[in-house]
């Protein structure tokens, strides 16, 4: 990041955190890689890493660190250093703004460091493993070059160092460094065929999913499939084919590879409430792989888990609940938001629904533990749903939510075709990945029927958009769809 002229002279008076003008990150890219063979695949570089990473990378991390639910926190602070200055990321402008001059990086090797702040060590998990995830979607099958480590050193240091607004919860250390790269691989086979084995490479593509990510609260009541509650169990908190430090790597990072939730997963379903095992039992050797079901207490308490907690979704037909033996150890709480994002997101690449709820009160963690059976020493930490989605809620077919269509063609101009069930003002937007208006249309009123609106390319100033993925949005009679569209090179 370049510093206007004169501003180092500046630094020689004023040495306490100041802004300049936002500087614009490059939007966002898609890669081919699903959701499912990057966790597979992902495992954290710790040293050996140099400073050569594009903004291209930068700019896709913040993204998906950005689109992360935020827990309710009254504040989310995403701090950047490089070798030039350390920034606060502007999530609505997609933008970095200075936060103070200089190079105030923990390693002098590292291309950038992404320290986030938030009220809870939770919601800071979701964050870190969004950014995880991110930087290696950037891998080919069997090599890559982004390498990254959340490191509680660095955080220390960006508390010490960074003057933030707020205390810092963890940095993400990211550097360009050769890895082994993706692999479809499958260890997670149960050991006694109470899970089907899970898929490790999904067709929908890692930035497509975070584009649409969202919480859901209204469900369809029917239970899920097992093939897809092993799937969502195995994104969460599965074995890979990773081996640092001689155990057997996970779908998420764990620091010094502790794995602090091991036999601390619950599933809540319409029969029984069961431990979710990813090791050979007993359960506790972090060297072994396993994938399977233990029964705990029998019988639907889901009723009984919703009375208890009054912010879980009632129509939900599967619960994940994770737990830990205290609610002070900030390592496992972040590792209880790191399962919480790989949850959501394998929730929306399946295409269900999905919902954390987070942070517990003392009271809730009690009546949770109770109503389903589990020790003392359980305290509850996160409860997800899952289920499908309810698409629609109709009175009458005038109310019905728009319809678009993105119709394929070899070349400009794209054609987005809608249709509307009664006449109405249409308001028509292409936004970026990162959010921002590239072309918008408005028409006062459209009849009832199909539409088509052709699109050459150009954003509302007439210049042409870059190439790549955008998102199309039709709002309509209060109501709004969307499509991917691909905008041809």
């Amino acid at each position: 990041m370049k510093m206007p002229v004169g501003f180092a002279g500046l630094l020689l008076i004023v040495m306490l955190p100041i802004r300049i003008q936002a500087e614009s990150l490059p939007a966002p890219v898609v890669h081919g890689n699903s959701f499912e063979i990057i966790s597979n695949s992902r495992y954290s570089v710790h040293s050996g890493f140099t400073s050569a990473l594009s903004d291209t990378v930068l700019s896709n991390v913040l993204w998906a660190m950005s689109r992360a639910p935020s827990l309710g926190s009254a504040y989310r602070e995403f701090y950047v250093a490089t070798p030039s200055n350390v920034y606060l990321y502007d999530t609505a402008g997609h933008s970095l703004g200075v936060h103070l001059a200089g190079n105030h990086r923990f390693s002098s090797n590292s291309a950038f460091e992404i320290g986030v702040a938030t009220e809870r060590d939770e919601a800071a998990g979701l964050l870190v493993a969004a950014g995880l995830i991110a930087g290696c979607a950037f891998w080919n099958r069997g090599s890559g070059t982004v390498a990254s480590c959340p490191m509680d050193f660095a955080a220390n240091h960006a508390n010490r160092n960074w003057h933030p607004n707020h205390r810092i919860n963890m940095v993400n250390v990211f550097g360009r460094m050769v890895v082994t790269g993706l692999t479809d691989s499958c260890v997670a086979i149960s050991s006694d065929s109470t899970l089907p084995r899970p898929t490790t490479n999904g067709p929908d593509t890692f930035e497509l999913v975070v584009a649409g990510l969202g919480l859901d609260t209204i469900f369809e009541p029917a239970m899920l499939p097992l093939s897809t509650v092993a799937q969502l169990l195995w994104a969460g908190y599965g074995v890979t084919p990773h081996l640092p430090t001689g155990k057997r790597g996970l779908t998420v990072p764990s620091a010094v590879a502790n794995y602090y939730l091991t036999q601390r997963i619950y599933l809540v379903a319409d029969t029984a409430v069961f431990r979710y095992h990813n090791r050979l039992p007993p359960g506790n050797n972090l060297r072994t792989s396993d994938h399977r079901l233990q029964l705990v207490t029998g019988g639907d308490r889901r009723d009984s888990l919703r009375s208890a907690c009054s912010r879980i979704p009632a129509a939900a037909p599967v619960y994940i609940v994770v737990c830990y033996t205290d609610t002070t150890t900030a390592w496992a709480i972040l590792e209880t938001g790191f399962a919480a994002w790989q949850y959501l997101m394998q929730a929306h690449a399946l295409g269900l629904g999905g919902h954390i709820c987070a942070p517990l009160t003392p009271v809730e963690r009690t009546a949770i533990r109770n109503a389903l059976g589990l020790a003392g020493s359980e305290f509850p930490i996160i409860v997800f749903s899952a289920g499908g989605i309810v698409t629609a809620i109709e009175e009458s077919p005038a109310q019905a939510e728009p319809r678009i269509d993105v119709r394929p063609t070899p070349g400009l101009p794209v054609h987005i075709e809608y249709s509307l069930a009664s006449a109405s003002p249409v308001e028509l937007v292409i936004r970026d990945l990162a959010g921002r208006v590239v072309r918008r249309w408005t028409e006062p009123s459209k009849q009832p029927g199909r539409h088509v609106t052709a699109w050459h390319g150009a954003d509302n100033q007439g210049k042409p958009a870059p190439a790549g993925v955008y998102l199309g949005q039709v709002t309509a009679g209060g109501r709004t769809a969307r499509a991917r569209i691909v905008l041809p090179r």
